[in-house]
């Protein structure tokens, strides 16, 4: 897929891999799917209550990809199936500028905010637990996407934290570019329906 400068999504897919096959159920936040002749980026996946259904939030990447479908919508397989399913799939390459965000919307689906993690900044949680809060040392982060996708999760299993929940991964130098980054994807969901 070549770089695209020229609309707001283009820190999502700036830095992709080559399209590349893989199972259905290895699909996670951020993977952009070629399926049914279509482009899609994925925003969320979770399972079904009692784990038989892989879901997956996905965006079209066009007009074109969206196919009339003009806002998010959620593809659900059954996972027997999604593990058997191959698919094309490019993921975002390692950069020291790509910030993973777990990212709020609200009713509206307006952006109400995000956590952001990147790899080798410093983080609570690749560090050994200190029996002293005080005491608490920040590693370099090694999970960035992961502690996103794991922000998410948590906030679906609160029932007090309503709307809907992404994760995306953009390019920028620093934690408030990232932010406005997210912002104007998001508001590009809302209003056009698509990337």
């Amino acid at each position: 897929m070549p770089t695209c400068t020229d609309f707001a999504a283009a820190p999502l897919l700036d830095d992709m891999s080559g399209v590349l096959s893989t199972s259905r159920i290895a699909a996670v936040p951020g993977m952009v799917l070629h399926e049914d002749g279509v482009r899609r980026l994925v925003l969320n996946t979770w399972y079904s209550d009692n784990g038989e259904r892989q879901n997956l939030l996905v965006v079209a990447l066009s007009h074109n990809d969206a196919m009339g479908i003009l806002k998010p919508w959620n593809s659900a397989m059954n996972v027997d199936w999604a593990q058997r399913r191959s698919i094309k799939a490019q993921s975002p390459q390692p950069s020291n500028r790509r910030w993973w965000l777990a990212v709020t919307l609200d009713e509206q689906r307006r952006y109400k905010g995000a956590n952001a993690f990147r790899d080798g900044h410093p983080c609570e949680m690749c560090s050994e637990r200190a029996t002293d809060p005080n005491l608490q040392t920040r590693n370099p982060c090694r999970r960035a996407h992961a502690h996103a996708w794991n922000q998410v999760g948590f906030w679906e299993d609160q029932s007090r934290i309503h709307g809907v929940h992404y994760v995306l991964g953009v390019l920028a130098d620093d934690l408030d570019q990232a932010r406005e980054t997210a912002r104007g994807i998001c508001e590009r969901i809302a209003t056009v329906g698509h990337l």
